[in-house]
């Protein structure tokens, strides 16, 4: 009969850094739950969710204003920009969410990260922006983020009706406004600079 014991089995040391004690936390919490395959209590993963959520913003931002400061004439930072104007001031500064294909992935996570952060809705971007509200409000006129048009409500009522009775497609009689407006307005101009 063997009275030896098996050896034991070898051990693994793994050091991981992380950056905030948010991400510690975070870390700490997967891994208790990889290991005891239980998850947290709702209300300890919800503030750990929370402190997550706002260091990956917290980061996602500096991302977003470093890439503005070091390369503004490049294409992503005027996406950026119109990305940040559009958190300030949806209503005003629209933005396509396509745009955020044409990120490169750190840039797109970033945005999306703190976009995770803004739904919270805790604070407004300016006030988390290296630069403030100044900064920003440059930015936006720097790069020519323009508010987009609306109606007041009588005209969209009207226009609505219009479209209607017409049966044409809200785009194909915008344009044909403008084209008239262009054409009453750009004959005077053109007059008026004789």
């Amino acid at each position: 009969m063997n009275t030896r014991l098996p050896p034991e089995p070898e051990k693994i040391q793994i050091t991981l850094t992380v950056h905030s004690q948010a991400q510690a936390r975070e870390l700490d919490a997967a891994w208790r739950e990889i290991v005891t395959g239980e998850k947290l209590p709702r209300t300890a993963a919800l503030e750990s969710d929370l402190e997550a959520i706002q260091e990956r913003a917290r980061i996602g931002l500096e991302i977003i204003e470093h890439a503005i400061r070091e390369h503004p004439t490049t294409g992503q930072a005027g996406r950026l920009v119109r990305f940040l104007a559009a958190i300030y001031n949806g209503y005003d500064f629209s933005f396509d969410l396509t745009e955020l294909r044409a990120l490169d992935t750190r840039l797109a996570s970033a945005c999306l990260d703190y976009l995770n952060y803004d739904r919270l809705a805790k604070r407004e971007i300016h006030h988390h922006l290296a630069g403030g509200d100044r900064e920003l409000q440059r930015w936006i006129q720097e790069y020519r983020v323009e508010p987009r048009l609306t109606l007041n409500e009588k005209h969209a009522e009207a226009f609505a009706k219009l479209m209607e009775q017409l049966d044409r497609a809200p785009n194909e009689l915008l344009r044909e406004a403008v084209d008239l407006l262009l054409a009453k307005h750009g004959a005077k101009a053109s007059v008026s600079r004789r």
